[in-house]
């Protein structure tokens, strides 16, 4: 506001005179300035010197400019510039306190008892303010410097920020920091002050005293997208006693190292079976807050549900569906939870060992549940793809390799966008939970087979227009009204990796997030994810912890099923008779844990447990609300039958000039070779009932072309480009 008060002064001047003097005898008002319009040049006086070459440069150079003269003594100091002052054109700034009493006196019809130092700091940092809030400033309501407006950027970047302030608001900044943190005040660099002020932060949330500004300003720095990065220095550069309880600081502090002492006396408590109620309260108040949630490690809320997950229901449980609908509605949470805590604390196989036992636990009851129940398992897995293929719907079908369900849990929990409706349905993998056998039921084969091709010819039989492809290669000019992707990163990676493969599967899950949301912004309306199977982490083992090899003649020994010729006597073991291969019977154990073989361990599959054998068969559909102008390719038929060198694609926007609600749309129009775009910089406006028509040279094996939204890229139309059969006429002449 005092900027606005001073313009007026210098526009009613200016106004009557071209040439304007103002002195300033202490340079308390030099900062008014910075407020001046641009087409007012400005020009400094120190000296007699300056004074005559100023009004040289205001008589000749800037002649037909207004000029302003500021000079930092009084005019009867000035000598040159003296007939600019007696002809009127002066702007006193000697005494700021009176000049801005005056200009508060004539806004607000009020006289004010602050200090004049209080007037300063308040004409200073009034960028951007109203009467209001200098009304309240001259009535002692409000501070003028308010500490949490800069603080943080203070804290943030010290330097920088010290730079924007004057010796006026420096002094009364840095006097009120020093009160907040009850430290005496030093002269000291804004770097050092600010780690001062970081230090008193850190140490009153390790000893649980912060409040007020400074709990505040640290809230706001944590939770800030910008500025976490430099407080996370801040943190990592601390150095932490030896001597802290880790349950007893602040449920909000930033340090790691007290979040890995936690789950270290969890994982001692559970380990020595003591009381752990103490632990479990701190970590679920830790995790309940939303505040610096950025400092708090994930697989702290895993450790939390870990520790407090209970078994509920499973005696009232009778059959596989029942089973399934319990595993994925509660306890696939819990393999969530543990397959989090794995990858956090792979390399601390003591602290892990003890949470990791704790998690047995409770999966030997599903376990029990699971082996105990009467009826016989049916897989239903045979035929899923060519069953999801089977409506008129455009159709998406994502086949991932070694998908377990709580996996595809977590990656449809990660979809945001409220117009997707998921339906949440299950199957029953057929055994051994194997990859040849799991992929050739899920593609109809009447046989399992190792060989891909054979799969996917399996549904090509039956689904002449279905196109297979790898997710991979996926892009803006897939059009394809059946669509199957082919997805084998987390298999092979556990088949690799083991336990280690885990830590990639976070990015598998947001990878497959981004792929869903392609795929309807490519216009499929229904996407199913599947799998062939699932898998068991079997963890840390000792030799004791793996089943023994059973008697007799083997076929194979896998790490989760046995295959045999000829019936063995393993009563312990579960029996399935069928032909599978070569082999006439299969044996599995009743435990999620490997048979004694060569093969590494920590990741395994081809068993039956619940986590192996179901698998999700989710569907989701999302329902077209596009109200934007429609816009089609027209000439279809002829784009499927060029003749010559050249063809034109015709564009045509529907509804006529009147419609009002869908009055133009921007297209992008995209020409494909196979699976690589050739051209993707044409875009066009189009309005109703326009017609376009863009003509293309019939080269580098051009064989499609995309109409996509230029603002969402969603998918339009498409049409497939392939020459005449018929002689083409140009040939003839």
């Amino acid at each position: 506001m005092i900027g606005f008060w001073f313009n007026e002064d210098i526009g009613r001047i200016l106004r009557e005179h071209r040439y304007l003097v103002v002195t300033d005898a202490n340079g308390e008002g030099e900062f008014l300035l910075k407020y001046l319009p641009e087409d007012i040049k400005q020009l400094p006086i120190s000296n007699e010197y300056s004074e005559i070459e100023a009004k040289y440069l205001a008589e000749s150079k800037f002649a037909d400019t207004s000029v302003l003269f500021y000079a930092r003594k009084k005019a009867i100091q000035l000598t040159f510039l003296q007939e600019y002052v007696q002809t009127g054109g002066l702007l006193v700034l000697d005494d700021m306190e009176a000049y801005i009493k005056q200009k508060l006196f004539e806004a607000t019809g009020k006289n004010t008892n602050l200090t004049k130092d209080r007037l300063l700091l308040a004409a200073k940092l009034s960028e951007g303010k109203n009467k209001n809030w200098w009304q309240s400033v001259a009535d002692g309501i409000t501070e003028p410097l308010k500490l949490e407006d800069w603080l943080l950027n203070f804290l943030h970047a010290p330097a920088s920020t010290r730079l924007k302030m004057d010796g006026t608001v420096w002094n009364v900044f840095r006097g009120e920091v020093y009160r907040l943190i009850d430290k005496p005040q030093t002269d000291q660099s804004a770097e050092t002050m600010a780690q001062e002020v970081v230090n008193v932060i850190l140490e009153r949330l390790i000893d649980n005293s912060i409040e007020g500004l400074l709990l505040e300003v640290y809230y706001q720095w944590a939770d800030s997208t910008e500025k976490a990065e430099t407080l996370r220095k801040y943190v990592d550069n601390y150095a932490l006693p030896d001597d802290i309880d880790p349950l007893k600081v602040h449920q909000d502090h930033p340090f790691l190292l007290f979040d890995q002492r936690v789950l270290k006396l969890l994982s001692n408590a559970m380990k020595f079976h003591n009381e752990t109620s103490t632990i479990v309260d701190f970590i679920k108040q830790r995790t309940k807050s939303r505040k610096a949630k950025a400092f708090k490690p994930e697989w702290l809320e895993s450790v939390l549900l870990l520790s407090t997950f209970a078994i509920k229901g499973l005696n009232s449980i009778t059959s596989y569906e029942d089973i399934a609908k319990y595993y994925s509605q509660h306890f696939a949470k819990l393999d969530t939870a543990m397959r989090k805590i794995f990858v956090a604390w792979l390399n601390d196989q003591d602290t892990l060992r003890p949470l990791q036992e704790h998690y047995t636990i409770l999966n030997n009851e599903l376990l029990t549940c699971w082996y105990g129940i009467k009826g016989k398992y049916e897989p239903t897995q045979k035929g899923l793809v060519v069953k999801a293929l089977s409506d008129d719907k455009r159709t998406a079908i994502i086949v991932c390799d070694g998908l377990r369900l709580e996996i595809a849990e977590a990656i449809v929990g990660g979809i945001t966008d409220k117009n997707v409706k998921i339906e949440r349905n299950t199957a029953f993998a057929v055994l051994p939970s194997v990859t040849e056998n799991g992929m050739s039921a899920l593609f109809g084969c009447s046989e399992p087979t190792v060989n891909a091709q054979a799969r996917f010819n399996s549904l090509k039989a039956v689904c002449g227009d279905v196109v297979i492809m790898p997710l991979d290669m996926l892009n803006e000019g897939t059009t394809a009204q059946h669509l199957v992707l082919n997805y084998g990163d987390i298999d092979q990676v556990g088949e690799k990796k083991q336990l280690n493969g885990l830590k990639d599967i976070n990015n598998y899950e947001q990878e497959l997030r981004e792929k869903i949301a392609m795929l309807f912004r490519l216009g499929y309306r229904k996407i199913v994810l599947t799998t062939d199977h699932g898998f068991v982490l079997t963890g840390i083992l000792d030799e004791a912890d793996k089943e023994p090899r059973p008697d007799g003649t083997l076929l194979k020994l896998d790490e989760r099923y046995v295959l045999t010729e000829e019936p063995l006597n393993a009563p312990n073991l579960i029996e399935r008779t069928g032909r599978y291969f070569d082999s006439n019977y299969q044996y599995y154990a009743k435990t999620d844990k490997p048979f004694v073989t060569k093969g590494a361990y920590g990741y395994a599959h081809g068993g039956f447990t619940p986590q192996e054998c179901i698998i999700p068969a989710y569907e989701l559909n999302i329902d077209s609300n596009d109200m934007a102008l429609g816009v089609m390719i027209s000439n279809k038929k002829e784009l499927k039958a060029v003749t010559g060198n050249y063809f034109t694609v015709k564009l045509l926007a529907e509804g006529c000039e009147s419609d009002l609600f869908r009055s133009e749309r921007k297209i992008k129009l995209l020409l494909y070779a196979g699976n690589k775009m050739v051209i993707g910089n044409m875009i066009y406006s189009m309005k109703p009932g326009e017609t376009i028509n863009v003509e293309f040279e019939m080269s580098n094996g051009i064989d499609k072309v995309v109409l996509i939204d230029k603002e969402t890229s969603a998918q339009i139309d498409s049409c497939e480009i392939s020459r005449s059969l018929s002689r083409d006429i140009d040939d003839l002449f």
